[in-house]
């Protein structure tokens, strides 16, 4: 029994098809390869940092929250460059009295541009803050 020229179409037509998604399924160059993670942590400023958009960088700093200073940030240049996380604390893994803890920020690279993040701390009782450091983010 022959076939019409239109079933052979079809039948050759089916199997391209079936070819075209294996090989696309098989193939790893189509799979983007998977970027590792990397986590910068800053402890010392003042310093700069090159970062591309929705790269991200920690900055910890030793923190004692019994001598009653606190932090605060401030980000003057283009601001929009980056998003400053809440600083979030940790305390001493010591017994000892008055050991130092550490708080840590996440600055996150938003859009291109550089900003400069400065680290302050305030005195108790007081609203004069002093500069710790800055960290420079240049966005790129």
């Amino acid at each position: 029994m022959s076939r019409s020229p239109f079933s052979r179409i079809l039948a050759i037509g089916a199997a391209l098809a079936v070819a075209v998604t294996v090989l696309g399924i098989a193939s790893p160059a189509s799979a983007a390869p998977a970027k590792p993670k990397v986590t910068l942590t800053i402890t010392e400023l003042s310093g700069q940092v090159r970062l591309l958009p929705g790269e991200a960088v920690k900055v910890r700093l030793q923190t004692n929250l019994t001598t009653g200073y606190s932090w605060s940030t401030k980000v003057t240049g283009k601001k929009t460059s980056v998003a400053v996380g809440k600083g979030v604390y940790i305390a001493p893994t010591t017994d000892l009295v008055g050991a130092p803890g550490t708080t840590t920020w996440l600055v996150t690279a938003d859009k291109a541009g550089t900003a400069k993040v400065t680290f302050l701390t305030t005195p108790p009782g007081q609203e004069t803050t002093q500069s710790v450091g800055a960290l420079t983010v240049i966005v790129g």
